[in-house]
């Protein structure tokens, strides 16, 4: 009980003159003892670690800046508190349920795009917080902490700068794999809804399912000129296709407009700068974290709801539609 005091702080009740104190620091440097982090996570229930799980491994030395902001938002409210974080992109374990309550964290962020019925089931069973980040508005769960953005309102901030530019023939592209993206489906459908409001026809044969780099881009374009706008469902497939416009002298934004969701920093660096809706995304990451850590130290914490608004950020890749 005596080394325990010393050397870890525990036993309030216990006292321990200074020169037994020193003598026990000095044996244990002698013995070049190390605590075992280990055993005393298993007599304390705790591993002071949080695990992020994410849909794909994160590119952290590309273009897009995604990643580094959700880990930027993440890690400094974690290692503020010190907490550890463990990147997953899936879990182990028979079941969701099972798979979130093995006792490798004392908190689950989850930024997959997975939020059906078994999601929320296996969130709400857990015996572990679990804070869920990009949860589409529709399904926001009372039971849940969540924390979302209004991805109906983006689609539609975007889709009327197009429309108020004098767009009249716009695209959403969108690859195979983010289909059933639910985040993908809201801006889509919103995107839809909104040209309709407008008097403008917008649905499926106007969508692009093309790869992420957007290598379909030339063959399109020499059969689809009369579309002036492309919007894409994220940032990344956007700079993608200002890349192939490029390639194949298609003029931005003057033979056609192209815009994005999420609004990093680069962004700013592309050629030209590309127009897009923004997402706080480090606020947003910041913000779960806090939640998550708020949960994992107060069990009886009430859940909480964000659902962070959307705004526009206009540069050089949307103008006007070519005249005819």
């Amino acid at each position: 009980m005596s080394v325990s005091k010393v050397l870890h702080g525990r036993g309030v009740n216990v006292r321990v003159s200074e020169g037994t104190a020193a003598t026990i620091r000095k044996i244990a440097l002698e013995l070049d003892y190390r605590p075992n982090v280990l055993a005393r996570n298993l007599r304390s229930r705790s591993t002071r670690t949080i695990g992020l799980v994410l849909e794909t491994v994160p590119d952290l030395t590309g273009t897009v800046r995604y990643f580094a902001e959700l880990l930027d938002g993440v890690t400094r409210m974690a290692f503020q508190n010190d907490y550890s974080l463990t990147l997953c992109n899936s879990l182990i374990g028979a079941g969701p349920i099972s798979q979130m309550s093995d006792g490798r964290f004392d908190g689950l962020l989850w930024c997959r795009g997975n939020y059906g019925d078994d999601l929320v089931q296996a969130a709400r069973s857990a015996n572990l917080p679990v804070v869920i980040m990009h949860q589409p508005d529709r399904i926001l769960n009372p039971d849940i902490s969540c924390i979302s953005w209004d991805n109906t309102g983006a689609a539609k901030l975007a889709t009327e700068h197009l429309i108020d530019l004098g767009h009249r023939k716009i695209a959403f592209m969108v690859p195979p794999r983010s289909m059933k993206n639910p985040e993908a489906c809201l801006r889509k459908a919103s995107f839809f809804e909104t040209a309709a409001k407008h008097g403008i026809e917008a649905g499926e044969a106007d969508v692009l399912n093309w790869s992420d780099d957007a290598s379909e881009f030339g063959d399109w374009w020499k059969e689809n000129r009369q579309y002036t706008a492309i919007m894409s469902w994220n940032e990344s497939c956007a700079i993608a296709v200002l890349g192939q416009a490029r390639l194949h002298g298609v003029a931005v934004p003057e033979q056609l407009s192209v815009l994005g969701f999420d609004s990093s920093s680069q962004c700013d660096l592309t050629q030209p700068r590309l127009t897009c809706v923004h997402q706080p995304l480090s606020e947003m990451a910041t913000r779960a974290t806090e939640i998550l850590i708020h949960r994992i130290e107060s069990q009886d914490a009430d859940p909480q709801h964000f659902v962070y608004p959307s705004s526009l950020d206009i540069r050089e890749s949307t103008a006007r539609p070519p005249q005819g």
